[in-house]
């Protein structure tokens, strides 16, 4: 084998490498992320170093020279590798489209004021530049490397989703997001939706595959549906069935097959009815409430102390009301029998423990005294104490608890117009809070680093009853965009996502279609582009997709 073979193994196994890397990492450490990064930034230099030059200046001179020489000719030698690589890259224009949303930041930096968080925010969207500069410009892979990273993809989530399932079943958390370590529960809900698209595809697109993939890759579909249920992830079944839904339609009017076509409209009706049915079932049966009369509640608990029934208020928790029949006495006293939490103490999650008790006694249909105390096992005492506030929360398979937070979320709001604790109303709040600043700043935006300030300055305007520490962003990236860059810079945004995937003909490829489905709707309830893992996550698959294969694969 000849040094220069040698080197260009050694160079194609570098960027192989670092790809693996970041696909395994994607779910675990920003860290080991970026040394997926740079690695695949030094097999992308290395790819175009003139070799000729570079072995001809060790044969020729004397040693002096080759010792003092050799750094600033190699650094020369690198640089000249980059302006190759660059000069490829000016010459392709969707990947120039595609990487100048990074360049929009860089013109943020004329409209801010705050340079240092403008700098940290363009070291993590990096990726945006970097990632189709390096698939652009490299030797695509064939179709046999792309389903072997595909299948260490979808693996690595197993492995990911095993391991927190672990700690769900342990209870070895918190809050139910905290299973997902590092990353955003959000942007792990992501990944798996598109392993889900992924195995379906070998599941039924891909022919020629054994009896034992396909097997493998219907128990995965399984597995991965039912872990996005336990972990009660509306963000991850939510795009999912979005763009199962799209693709159904897509199908529709492709397919010449009158028995395929009549197959994905009853598809349709069936998830689309099945779904309504679903949900407006658990709505009926949250707002079902135990009939009372209020003119007959009884004033005295059975130890002789006085209930107090705050009959103005209609909030419920699973079917019965909750301000009524309380006893804080016998509360406090009962409480502190079985807990060592005091009672106007926080629970794990940071909410009152005598409300977290309050919602879980009237979840359980039991009065708020000290025989609701009684009735409570140890295991009731233990989820009150990690802020569990309702008995429905406790089925793991299940989600018609993470619907009645919603729901109780909602109640909460109009009664007291207060939205902290509950995700919806948040978003809400958050969305409203956007509004406000982009109509102030459509035109420019407020600059790249001065998001966080226009925020603070806008909750204080609307003297929002959001907990001033879930003065969060837009939980939008559309808004985020609107807000950071105004309407132009939004409109350029839509454009540089649009018309990359139109000329390569990326909406006619499977892969990349489902996952462009699937981006586009998460951006719709998360920032999926302001932090490393979303970034890194969205734009590598873009551009691997795009422009790092050889063949595509037809819907």
């Amino acid at each position: 084998m000849t040094f220069e073979r040698g080197y260009q193994i050694f160079v194609r196994t570098a960027y192989i490498v670092g790809i693996a890397i970041i696909i395994v990492f994607l779910p675990f450490s920003k860290y080991i992320l970026s040394i997926g990064m740079w690695t695949v930034t030094g097999a992308w230099i290395l790819e175009r170093v003139n070799l000729t030059k570079f072995l001809g200046f060790f044969k020729r001179g004397s040693l002096f020279r080759k010792i003092t020489l050799a750094f600033p000719y190699t650094l020369m030698l690198w640089f000249e590798s980059m302006g190759r690589g660059f000069k490829v890259f000016f010459r392709n224009k969707p990947a120039m489209i595609l990487a100048s949303v990074y360049l929009l930041h860089i013109l943020g930096l004329f409209f801010t004021s705050d340079f240092g968080y403008a700098v940290k925010d363009l070291r993590t969207k990096a990726p945006m530049l970097i990632l189709p500069i390096y698939f652009a410009t490299s030797k695509a892979f064939g179709r046999r490397d792309f389903y072997r990273f595909m299948i260490l993809f979808v693996a690595n989530l197993v492995v990911v989703t095993l391991a927190n399932s672990w700690k769900l079943f342990n209870f070895e958390f918190v809050d139910i997001r905290d299973i997902s370590g590092h990353i955003s529960h959000i942007i792990l809900s992501l990944m798996i939706a598109m392993a889900l698209f992924v195995t379906g595809y070998f599941l039924i697109r891909k022919k020629r595959v054994s009896i034992w993939i396909k097997s493998a890759s219907f128990i995965l579909i399984v597995w991965f549906l039912t872990y996005l249920v336990i972990s009660r992830s509306f963000t991850g079944l939510g795009v999912f069935v979005i763009t199962l839904l799209i693709l159904l339609v897509v199908y529709t009017f492709q397919s010449r097959s009158i028995w395929l076509k009549a197959g994905c409209i009853l598809s349709i009706l069936i998830m689309v009815g099945g779904g309504i049915f679903y949900v407006r079932s658990i709505v009926h049966d949250y707002y079902n409430v135990e009939p009372i009369d209020f003119s007959t509640l009884e004033m005295i608990t059975p130890q002789g102390n006085p209930y107090i029934h705050n009959l103005q208020s209609k909030q419920t928790e699973n079917g019965h009301y909750l301000w009524i029949y309380i006893q804080w006495d016998e509360l406090r006293e009962g409480w502190s029998k079985r807990s060592q939490i005091h009672i106007d103490s926080t629970d794990l999650k940071g909410q009152q423990v005598k409300f977290t008790l309050i919602r879980y006694l009237t979840s359980k249909g039991c009065r708020k005294d000290a025989g609701g105390i009684d009735q409570l096992t140890d295991e009731d005492v233990d989820a009150i104490e990690r802020g569990i506030a309702d008995v429905v929360n406790l089925k793991r398979l299940s989600l018609r608890g993470r619907i009645y937070e919603l729901l109780m979320g909602y109640e909460s709001y109009i009664e007291t117009g207060d939205p902290t604790g509950s995700s919806l109303m948040q978003r809400l709040e958050f969305w409203k809070a956007s509004w406000g600043i982009a109509s102030e700043h459509w035109s420019t935006g407020v600059g790249t680093g001065d998001m966080n300030h226009a925020f603070v300055e806008q909750y204080e305007k609307m003297n929002t009853k959001l907990d001033s520490d879930q003065w969060w962003r837009s939980h939008n990236q559309y808004l985020s965009i609107l807000i950071g860059f105004g309407i132009f810079g939004l409109a350029w945004f839509l454009v540089s996502l649009i018309y990359p995937a139109v000329v390569k003909r990326g909406f006619q490829d499977y892969f990349f279609l489902t996952f462009f489905i699937i981006a586009m709707f998460s951006m719709l309830t998360e920032d999926t582009l302001e932090s490393q893992a979303g970034v890194s996550f969205f734009y590598f698959f873009f551009v691997f997709f795009l422009f790092g294969r050889k063949d595509q694969d037809p819907l």
